[in-house]
C-alpha cells in the first residue's frame, strides 16, 4: 500500500530576476503573474483529464500573501498512482515550484521492479521524501520518522524473528 501527503508551491520560472536591475522588476512581476496563472490553469486542466480516485489534491491560486499553494495525499493499493506522473508534469511544467512528497510504499523494494523504478535497497518499512526544487525531483532519506514497524507501530507477529 503506498500513502503520500505533499505541498508544493507551484509557480513558473524566476529565473528572469536573476540579473536583472531594479528598473527591470515591475515588468518581470506582470510576466510571472502572467506565466504563473497560465501554469495554474493548465495544470488544473490537466488534473481533470488525468484524475484519479486515489489522489485528493486541492490549489489555491491566492491565499493570503502566496499564490499557487498546492496540497495533496495519495492512498494507494500500489505503486501504479499518476501521483508520479502528475509530479513529473510539475517538474517540467512549473521549474519555479518547490515542495515536498512524503511516501510511504511497502511494495518499493529491490525485487519489485515497478515504473522503471530499481531502489538500491528495500523502502518498505520507511518514508521517503521526494524533493522538488528548481525543475529536478530527488529523493531523500525522511529523517523524521524512522521505520514504520517499530517506531509508528509495533511489529506485527508476521515480521518478528520465530523464537521471540
Amino acid at each position: 500500500m503506498m500513502l503520500g501527503f505533499g505541498w508544493w508551491h507551484l509557480r513558473s520560472t524566476r529565473e528572469p530576476l536573476r540579473f536583472a536591475s531594479l528598473e527591470d522588476t515591475q515588468a518581470i512581476d506582470a510576466l510571472t503573474d502572467t506565466a504563473d496563472e497560465l501554469l495554474w490553469k493548465t495544470f488544473r486542466e490537466w488534473m481533470t483529464s488525468n484524475q484519479e480516485p486515489y489522489i485528493q489534491w486541492q490549489l489555491h491560486e491566492h491565499l493570503n500573501n502566496h499564490d499557487g499553494l498546492l496540497t495533496f495525499c495519495v492512498s494507494r493499493n500500489h505503486r501504479t498512482s499518476k501521483v508520479w506522473t502528475m509530479l513529473e508534469w510539475i517538474a517540467q511544467n512549473g521549474s519555479g515550484s518547490y515542495g515536498l512528497f512524503y511516501c510511504h510504499d511497502d511494495e518499493d523494494t529491490m525485487n519489485q521492479c515497478r515504473l522503471g523504478r530499481q531502489p538500491p535497497i528495500d523502502y518498505d518499512n520507511v518514508f521517503q521524501v521526494h524533493r522538488l526544487m528548481n525543475g529536478r525531483i530527488i529523493e531523500l532519506n525522511d529523517p523524521f520518522f524512522g521505520s514504520i514497524e517499530g517506531n509508528i507501530d509495533p511489529v506485527h507477529p508476521y515480521n518478528r524473528p520465530s523464537h521471540e
